[in-house]
């Protein structure tokens, strides 16, 4: 591996999501970590809550497929 290979790897890994990342929420208008906005949007979503702020809820969908990836 050369030099330039190895530096690209650690910039992907580096802006890889993980569960502790924070962001700030539109819906709930707070910080929440990636874990807790996928545990509910999933549990929202999962259960027909629809008086939930995560359901349906476009800033986690979009966090899920990150996540994901």
């Amino acid at each position: 591996m050369t030099l330039a290979e190895i530096q690209e790897v650690r910039r992907v890994r580096s802006e890889r999501m993980t569960l502790d990342n924070e962001f700030y929420c539109r819906p709930r208008r707070r910080r929440l970590t990636i874990e807790r906005c996928l545990e509910d949007y999933l549990d929202a979503n999962a259960f027909d809550d629809k008086r939930s702020a995560c359901y349906h809820c476009p800033q986690g969908c979009t966090n899920r497929n990150e996540f994901a990836k």
